[in-house]
């Protein structure tokens, strides 16, 4: 009886998988073509906490702000992505604290 649970439970994570990398192909097709199509801007922001941020603004179809930071004490290198706004909108990502931003940009969402 066991093995028959785990031989179900196995079929059904590879009809999932199967079925989750069918849709997101499409998907990833679709991205070049829309990343040209973005124009973006970026401006520091600093928090009250001490927190430094950007507000990414862009045209030419909704997208998510991007950001690298780097910390301050160790150098480590991480990203943090902001809210998906439609075109014309700003995403406003921020650092953790001791971190600065290094790049921050918008990609098509």
């Amino acid at each position: 009886m066991r093995i028959r649970n785990r031989i179900a439970m196995t079929t059904a994570a590879l009809a999932l998988a199967t079925g989750g990398l069918l849709t997101v192909a499409p998907s990833a097709s679709a991205s070049p073509g829309s990343a040209d199509a973005l124009s973006c801007s970026a401006r520091g922001v600093r928090g009250s906490g001490g927190h430094y941020g950007s507000a990414i603004t862009c045209n030419g179809g909704s997208f998510t702000g991007v950001i690298d930071c780097r910390r301050f004490d160790n150098g480590y290198v991480y990203r943090h992505f902001g809210n998906r706004v439609l075109s014309g909108g700003t995403s406003t990502v921020w650092c953790d604290l001791n971190a600065g931003v290094i790049n921050a940009y918008g990609t098509p969402s």
